[in-house]
């Protein structure tokens, strides 16, 4: 148990926002709370990404949306660990972000 404690522990981040955005070198992007970790990987959790949607009409544009990690076909968990060397770079996001008030909103 100790090992695993070890292992998990996150570095302190004072002042800091509540979420986060993480920007990967693969294009994509992650939304939740950033840890940096001791090791090679960070983690993220509460973790939401950006999906699009696109429509059977071909002129509509696509549509976005926002999807909670976990609620996928296969269920990961809401968790997930990120190479550190794929992380381009992290946002923290403000209270007046809609992706932040989505989060929020949906967590309760």
């Amino acid at each position: 148990m100790l090992f695993t404690q070890w292992w998990d522990f996150t570095l302190p981040a004072v002042g800091r926002a509540q979420y986060q955005a993480v920007f990967l070198t693969n294009g994509q992007t992650y939304f939740g709370r950033y840890y940096d970790r001791i090791g090679a990987y960070a983690k993220i959790e509460d973790v939401y990404y950006l999906q699009q949607v696109t429509s059977s009409d071909p002129n509509a544009a696509p549509d976005t949306k926002i999807v909670r990690r976990g609620r996928e076909l296969h269920s990961p968990a809401s968790r997930m660990l990120v190479p550190k060397s794929a992380v381009l770079f992290v946002e923290d996001l403000t209270d007046a972000s809609p992706i932040t008030q989505f989060m929020k909103q949906d967590s309760r």
